[in-house]
């Protein structure tokens, strides 16, 4: 019996271990399944998080994109007309679109980024949405003498004579016999190989005749003695301000004064670049006589190889007309240097915009023409212009020489260049010889004498010249 009792225990307790087993075994089994699809679960939830996050990343790439469009481009700029791809794998694309409406100083950007998944996809699978306001900065005014760097004048120079001077890095004059004379000389910068210079040189600065005093501003030293660091009789001299302010770009987009010809017919007068290279001089920009925007070439960007000879325009020694506002694109007389002259038959100010860089033995403005403004976007070149090798150490977007037959005498026109601006023993005619002078550096070099000096023309209208009009994004929201 007690037999009997002990075996059935055991038999009993045999079963209750198998149960406990099993129990465990679907208990374990249950927690990693759901671990499983815990682990899928976030795997999922992590690549959708990726995937939305390359949405947004190519939304913010649209947006970015619309900004530069309305800076580089025109600020008539309204969006992609399709979507334009950001990336592509084996996985997936991304693509952005962006329509862009408003109009004076402030634009709304509606940026949409996409991802498609898989890349093959006809629909998107993950979308983002941003709104990014920009706005167009307030301009302030050009001075007659402005380098966003650097300011260097050779040994040759004997003077050089502007209203309004200013720099953001610093001024050499390199010759004890050279005079700068001016109302006002402010310099953001200074020379970093130098002792703390703003100014210097063993040149001398001079007062203009049109004020008791002349009013220099530094934000570091003035190296040229006198006037030294300290206001005198002639002088209003304050040194190592901390107050000064760079000006952050010289960039003029030429939808400033120009349409879109891609959206505004109107503004689209010749497409072709016949008007500078056919016909007797003087030859008129537009030829027609209209006075509406002039676009040369009307479409691409950048120096186009349709104008002139592969994008070269020679405009030899003829005078030029200008009828309205000018937006070029070619390099003029990049094979072989030319002596225009230009003229504007209105008081009001023209703007030629050309994307490309200037060669010129001399320039010329017409005997009464009203004011004109190169605005130059080219690069420097450097040595792809034949002879200007050593010759311009700081660039040479806007190149003017020696070796016209007379010396440059363009009073009515100012010279703005997003790079180098080099003057290679340039002669200059009598007082003003140029409106005025704007560029990344400007490097001076003219041959001793007289006139052949720098005079920049103090009554020249640069209130109508804008500095630091840029577009910026001032508000970003995701929808």
């Amino acid at each position: 019996m007690l037999l009997h009792f002990a075996r059935r225990k055991n038999k009993e307790q045999s079963g209750s271990i198998v149960v406990t087993i099993l129990i465990l075994l679907i208990f374990f089994t249950m927690m990693l399944l759901g671990l499983s699809v815990l682990a899928k679960s976030n795997v999922a939830r992590a690549s959708s998080r990726v995937m939305l996050l390359q949405a947004q990343y190519a939304a913010e790439s649209g947006a970015d994109s619309a900004i530069a469009q309305l800076n580089n481009v025109s600020g008539t700029y309204t969006g992609t007309s399709s979507d334009v791809q950001v990336l592509s794998t084996k996985l997936y694309k991304s693509t952005y679109a962006v329509s862009v409406t408003g109009s004076g100083s402030q634009r709304t950007i509606l940026a949409t980024g996409k991802v498609y998944r898989p890349a093959t996809g006809s629909t998107p699978t993950y979308m983002r949405k941003l709104r990014v306001i920009a706005q167009s900065t307030s301009a302030t005014t050009q001075s007659a003498l402005v380098a966003r760097n650097i300011i260097d004048v050779d040994s040759s120079v004997k003077n050089i004579s502007g209203k309004d001077i200013y720099a953001n890095g610093y001024i050499n004059l390199r010759s004890n016999s050279t005079t700068l004379t001016a109302e006002t000389v402010t310099v953001a910068g200074k020379d970093t190989g130098a002792s703390n210079c703003s100014i210097e040189g063993s040149g001398h600065l001079a007062k203009a005749s049109t004020v008791s005093k002349a009013t220099i501003k530094l934000a570091f030293n003035n190296c040229i003695n006198p006037p030294g660091n300290t206001s005198n009789s002639t002088f209003n001299v304050s040194a190592n301000q901390s107050n000064i302010s760079a000006i952050q770009s010289m960039y003029i987009p030429w939808s400033q004064s120009m349409g879109d010809p891609a959206t505004d017919a109107t503004n689209n007068q010749n497409g072709s670049c016949t008007d500078w290279t056919s016909g007797a001089s003087p030859r008129g920009i537009a030829s027609n006589g209209n006075n509406k925007n002039t676009h040369y070439p009307d479409t691409g960007s950048g120096v186009s190889t349709s104008c002139g000879t592969s994008g070269n325009l020679a405009l030899g020694t003829n005078t030029f007309t200008i009828r309205g506002n000018v937006h070029v694109r070619a390099n003029l007389c990049a094979s072989s240097a030319c002596d225009p002259t230009f003229n504007n038959p209105t008081a009001t100010v023209k703007f030629i915009y050309v994307e490309g860089t200037m060669n010129f033995n001399t320039l010329h403005t017409a005997s009464g023409s009203g004011p004109i403004v190169f605005v130059v976007y080219g690069t420097d070149p450097g040595t792809h212009l034949s002879g200007h090798n050593n010759l311009c150490p700081l660039g040479d977007s806007v190149y003017l020489s020696k070796n016209g037959s007379t010396g440059t005498a363009a009073p009515a026109a100012f010279i703005l260049a997003m790079n180098g601006v080099c003057f290679d023993k340039t002669k200059f005619d009598a007082s003003p010889s140029l409106g005025g002078v704007a560029g990344k550096n400007i490097w001076v070099s003219s041959n001793s004498g007289n006139p052949f000096d720098l005079y920049l023309d103090p009554n020249f209208p640069t209130s109508s010249i804008p500095v630091g009009l840029y577009w910026r994004a001032t508000y970003y929201e995701r929808l």
